[in-house]
């Protein structure tokens, strides 16, 4: 039996697990975790921190490790890359270059220029934060490390009161180089796409959606849609595979976040080169059949994917939906109790992926899990998030709710329905 090694218990690790299992792999899950969902699925754990590359690498010989896998995290991923490599392991990411670029907004930046694909308009800044170069500037801009992501040591910059503060902000969070771009007003959008031997298919497109009246960066909920999709293909769909094309991908999976401005112009804002923390993949693996999370372990195990292996591209409206809800989290606190999970868990059009459990503490904004929904349709979908926001709490000591609930349905409806239209 081949034994499998995943680095971490992080977004996506659980379900990596379990179709591990599927493919009848021996599962062992690596953290300095106690106890995580993704450790207790597991045949075994060690408690090794996925830092230390050389007593892994030690361990994987000692145990005949022939995969190494992970979650959504780009950190650990670099480290399963130098694992992967000292002992010789397929693993999809392997060309430095692809890697970079897939972590290096200033790099992403680069090849988007030279294919023509459409991105902000950007502006030279130095740390000297010349006058001559603030006042080439058109506000309000965006400033942020190019090497982050997660929003962290980003600002809006609204005026050239503001720059140096932004600007030292950022550079407090990195040594690398600061992005300054004009900032975009417009509805975020997600695209997949799936690779193999070189060629890409675009796999789903999602919208993001924030509740009303808290912050537009907490992505609440990430849906698959057909609004705005048609526009997508027309218009940047050959412009994303010419950026994956001149970055090296080769295999696996690549996703962009992309906003449509108010100017009705698509514009990429990064790129990623791993399991995209949205986790659509799980519930969208019902709309149409294909399991990114098998695909993707094939490929730790060695198997060498042909365009023929590809899903078909996506070119048309569909009826099914995928969720990734985002527990969002209100404020500081440690978790005290989780209700309904166990309830949660027996529905067959949801799944889980809760990395916190009773006395894990949660940092105000930052995201505490996320629940997957299926849904044949958008009415199917909403009445599943009723049920959840019905049934499902995580309490703190005070017994308050700790995570922002979404319950703008008619938005999800609305966007739906002209996506369908959009196709007619």
């Amino acid at each position: 039996m081949k034994k499998l090694l995943v680095l971490g218990s992080d977004y996506s690790t659980a379900e990596v697990v379990k179709e591990a299992h599927n493919m009848g792999l021996y599962v062992i899950v690596s953290d300095l975790m106690n106890n995580s969902p993704t450790k207790k699925l597991a045949d075994e754990s060690w408690k090794i921190s996925t830092t230390d590359v050389d007593l892994l690498t030690q361990k994987c010989k000692e145990e005949n490790i022939s995969a190494i896998m992970f979650g959504a995290s780009d950190f650990n991923i670099n480290n399963a890359r130098e694992i992967c490599r000292r002992l010789n392991l397929p693993i999809y990411c392997a060309d430095d270059y692809s890697w970079k670029v897939a972590r290096d907004k200033f790099e992403f930046k680069k090849i988007c220029k030279e294919v023509g694909a459409p991105i902000a308009q950007d502006y030279h800044l130095t740390d000297e934060l010349k006058k001559e170069d603030i006042e080439k500037i058109s506000f309000p801009v965006v400033i942020k490390p190019s090497d982050k992501s997660g929003n962290r040591g980003m600002s809006y910059c609204m005026s050239s009161n503001e720059l140096s503060d932004c600007y030292k902000y950022a550079r407090s969070i990195s040594n690398e180089n600061i992005i300054v771009e004009r900032m975009l007003k417009g509805k975020e959008y997600n695209v997949h796409y799936v690779l193999a031997n070189g060629e890409a298919r675009l796999l789903y497109f999602n919208s993001t959606h924030h509740q009303p009246g808290e912050k537009s960066n907490l992505y609440s909920l990430k849906i698959t849609t057909t609004c705005h999709l048609k526009k997508y293909i027309e218009e940047v769909n050959e412009s994303a595979k010419k950026i994956i094309q001149k970055a090296g991908c080769k295999e696996g999976i690549v996703w962009f976040d992309c906003i449509l401005d108010e100017d009705d112009n698509f514009y990429f804002l990064e790129m990623g080169y791993r399991f995209g923390g949205v986790m659509t993949y799980v519930p969208y693996s019902r709309v149409i059949g294909f399991n990114v999370i098998k695909w993707m372990l094939e490929i730790s195990i060695g198997v060498k994917h042909q365009a023929k292996h590809l899903p078909k591209e996506l070119n048309t409206a569909i009826e099914g939906c995928a969720v990734s809800y985002h527990l969002f989290s209100k404020y500081d606190g440690e978790i005290s109790e989780i209700k309904g999970l166990e309830e949660l868990e027996k529905k067959e059009n949801i799944y889980l992926d809760l990395p916190k459990r009773k006395g894990d503490l949660i940092r105000k904004d930052t995201n505490s899990g996320l629940i997957g929904v299926y849904g044949k349709n958008i009415e199917d979908v909403c009445e599943t998030l009723k049920y959840i926001n019905s049934n499902f709490k995580i309490y703190d000591s005070k017994s308050n709710n700790m995570f922002i609930i979404f319950d703008d349905y008619e938005s999800l409806r609305e966007e739906y329905y002209i996506g369908l239209r959009e196709f007619d």
